[in-house]
């Protein structure tokens, strides 16, 4: 029996891959894959404005500085694998030393002047959490 399953071309993608974001009002965002790659099925990600009318292209890519993101964080890959991210390909080379892994706050939904900070093993390509700290929220400012 033939079934009707869409079937996708499987997109191979790694750390350094830098991608459009559309967004809800119109235009573009600009990403960069940090850690992770399609065996992980997503990762960390550093996001960017300003928003673009159109997909950006590489050498967008060459103006991006880490402090200059305006989020960082962990995503799913099924944007990029449906193409709805689009790709975006760059000579820009990555050395993931420049693209650090700061620690995470996760805010208690029911107490919320308590809070915890996240920290993943950054030598690895799994990003394994390694400790996760019960917190005061006002010691968490400025994680994301």
């Amino acid at each position: 029996m033939k079934t009707n399953k869409m079937q996708t071309e499987h997109i191979k993608y790694s750390e350094g891959q830098w991608f459009a974001i559309p967004l809800n009002n119109g235009g573009y965002a600009l990403g960069i894959i940090v850690r992770g790659s399609y065996k992980t099925k997503g990762g960390l990600g550093y996001f960017f404005g300003p928003r673009y009318e159109d997909i950006p292209d590489g050498n967008e890519t060459w103006h991006k500085k880490p402090s200059d993101a305006i989020l960082m964080a962990w995503f799913g890959d099924l944007g990029i694998i449906t193409g709805r991210w689009p790709l975006i390909s760059t000579t820009r080379s990555f050395n993931r030393h420049e693209w650090s892994v700061p620690g995470f706050r996760s805010i208690d939904p029911v107490y919320p002047a308590k809070g915890w900070l996240i920290e993943y093993n950054t030598q690895s390509n799994k990003m394994e959490m390694i400790r996760r700290t019960y917190r005061d929220a006002v010691e968490l400012p400025g994680l994301p």
